[in-house]
């Protein structure tokens, strides 16, 4: 009987152990940015996502995209990667110039997604556009 109890107490004691709390300082370091994020299908008028995001110091707009847990296709890698599909719309599915492009605070991103930094404050849009070249004219 004294066995049983002494394992009752260790497994009740292993359990707490291994319960953490979050202040509000690790809360704090973990949002340092935060990000009106949005990934909008121009071509069919339709909305995918829409939310603030709290990202870190070095998350990029490729980051941001992949943290709305739609499905993200992707070729290449790096500052180099380039998005090919996002919630099954596929480039080139609405026209041979139909693809994916990104725009912050109503600007067209002028480096890759992957190598562009967000700003605390900033407003990404995600976008597919039947004309995707059109886009940064």
């Amino acid at each position: 009987m004294k066995k049983w109890m002494l394992i009752s107490s260790l497994v009740v004691l292993a359990g707490c152990a291994e319960q953490t709390t979050t202040t509000d300082n690790e809360s704090a370091k973990a949002c340092d940015r935060s990000v009106e994020v949005s990934v909008v299908d121009h071509a069919d008028k339709k909305t995918l996502f829409e939310d603030k995001m709290c990202l870190t110091k070095s998350d990029t707009a490729l980051d941001a995209l992949e943290e709305t847990d739609l499905a993200v296709v992707k070729t290449g890698k790096g500052d180099m990667s380039y998005v090919t599909a996002v919630d099954g719309i596929r480039e080139k599915s609405a026209g041979a110039s139909s693809g994916w492009v990104f725009g912050v605070n109503d600007k067209p991103g002028q480096v890759g997604a992957a190598a562009y930094e967000l700003k605390d404050g900033d407003r990404l849009e995600w976008r597919f556009e039947k004309d995707a070249m059109a886009y940064f004219q």
